[in-house]
C-alpha cells in the first residue's frame, strides 16, 4: 500500500508547492470554512475524472467548483442578478449557488447537465492558494464517497492519504458543515438544495422573496442537480440512530458497543461512560461544528452503533438534521 502523504502547514512555500502540484495535474486536500476538500483543476476532464476516481464518487454526483471571486466566475456561468444580490451578501462564504455554465466548464463536472455548482469560499488558505493558479478548483469533501465528512487534515490523510501527494493543513474547519445549496437556474423561482450555515431565511431575505426548500432526496439514479441530494450520505461504519430529547435520556444505557450523543453536557449524574456530547450550552453553530470531527473519532473507537439525538429545526439545526438522517439512512 501506498504511503500517507504529507500533512503541510500553510507556509507561502507550501502552498507555492501545492499550486504546482494542481498546475501538473494532481489533487490536493485543502481546508476550508465549511470542511476538507479534494481539490483540482476544474477546468480538466482528466483532473475531474482523478477526484472521481480517488473518492469513488459515482458520476451523477456533481462537484463544486471555486473560485477566487465573483468576477472569475462570471467567465464561466449565465449570469443574473439573484447571484449578483447573493454574492453580494453572503461571498466569499458558506453558500453554493447551482446556476447555468458555459461550455468551458467540463460536462463531467457536472453530470451533463448543463448547469453548474459554484462559490467563492471564505478559508484564508484556500483563498491564497485560489490566487496562485489561473483557473478555478473543483473540491468536493476530501473523503471516501458516502462516509463522513473530514473537518481535519488528519480525517483526510487517514481516509485519502494513501491516494493524493499532499494535504494543506489549516486546521479545524470553522462551521463543520458543508455549503449551503441554492437553485438560481430559475431566479424567479429560488430553492435551497441542501441545508447549511446559511439559512432559507437568510436567502430570501438577502433576494427580497421566499427561497423554496426543495432540500428533499432526488432520484438515486439520475444526474443530481447538486451534491448531498442522494439519501444515504455522511455516513460512518457504526449504524446511525436517531432520538429525540427525551428517547436518548430514557433509552437503554450506553455500552462499549453503543456510544449516545447528547446535543449538550448531561448533568453531572447522567454522565456516564460512552456519553458524549457536541455542545456544553446547546449552542448549534458549536454543535455543527463538532458534529462530523466527534462522529469520526467515535467510529474510530470502534462502536457499532451511534445513538444521536436530534436537533431544533431551527436554523442551522435543520443543516445538522439533514446530515443526520443522511447518515442514519438504510
Amino acid at each position: 500500500m501506498p504511503k500517507l502523504c504529507n500533512l503541510y502547514s500553510p507556509t507561502a512555500a507550501n502552498i507555492k508547492l501545492c499550486a504546482n502540484l494542481l498546475r501538473g495535474g494532481d489533487v490536493v486536500g485543502v481546508p476550508t470554512e465549511t470542511v476538507y476538500g479534494l481539490a483540482g483543476n476544474a477546468l480538466s476532464h482528466d483532473c475531474a475524472h482523478k477526484i472521481f476516481n480517488v473518492k469513488g464518487r459515482p458520476l451523477i454526483d456533481p462537484l463544486i467548483v471555486h473560485f477566487a471571486d465573483t468576477a472569475a466566475a462570471k467567465i464561466h456561468i449565465v449570469n443574473n442578478d439573484a447571484i449578483d444580490k447573493l454574492a453580494a451578501v453572503f461571498w466569499p462564504g458558506p453558500l453554493t449557488m447551482v446556476v447555468g455554465k458555459r461550455a468551458s466548464i467540463p460536462d463531467l463536472i457536472t453530470a451533463g447537465l448543463p448547469s453548474v455548482a459554484i462559490r467563492v469560499p471564505q478559508h484564508p488558505v484556500f483563498r491564497k492558494l485560489l490566487q496562485q493558479v489561473d483557473f478555478p478548483l473543483a473540491a468536493p469533501s476530501a473523503n471516501p464517497f458516502g462516509y463522513v465528512s473530514p473537518t481535519l487534515a488528519s480525517h483526510v490523510q487517514r481516509t485519502l492519504g494513501n491516494k493524493i501527494k499532499a494535504i494543506l493543513d489549516g486546521g479545524p474547519c470553522n462551521f463543520g458543515l458543508e455549503s449551503t445549496i441554492v437553485d438560481l437556474r430559475d431566479p424567479a423561482r429560488p430553492a435551497i438544495l441542501r441545508h447549511g450555515p446559511i439559512t432559507q431565511e437568510q436567502l430570501s431575505q438577502a433576494l427580497d422573496q421566499l427561497v423554496a426548500d426543495h432540500s428533499f432526496t432526488a432520484g438515486e439514479n439520475q444526474a443530481q442537480s447538486a451534491p448531498g441530494q442522494l439519501s444515504k450520505h455522511y455516513s460512518p461504519n457504526a449504524q446511525v440512530q436517531l432520538l429525540s430529547a427525551e428517547e436518548i435520556k430514557t433509552t437503554t444505557p450506553p455500552d462499549s458497543h453503543c456510544a449516545h450523543i447528547w446535543l449538550s453536557k448531561p448533568c453531572s449524574q447522567d454522565i456516564t461512560p460512552h456519553i458524549y456530547w457536541l455542545s456544553e450550552s446547546s449552542a448549534l453553530d458549536e454543535i455543527a461544528h463538532n458534529l462530523f470531527e466527534l462522529i469520526q473519532r467515535l467510529d474510530q473507537q470502534g462502536y457499532s452503533t451511534l445513538k444521536i439525538e436530534f436537533a431544533p429545526e431551527i436554523g442551522i439545526g435543520q443543516a445538522i438534521n439533514d446530515r443526520l438522517r443522511r447518515a442514519a439512512a438504510k
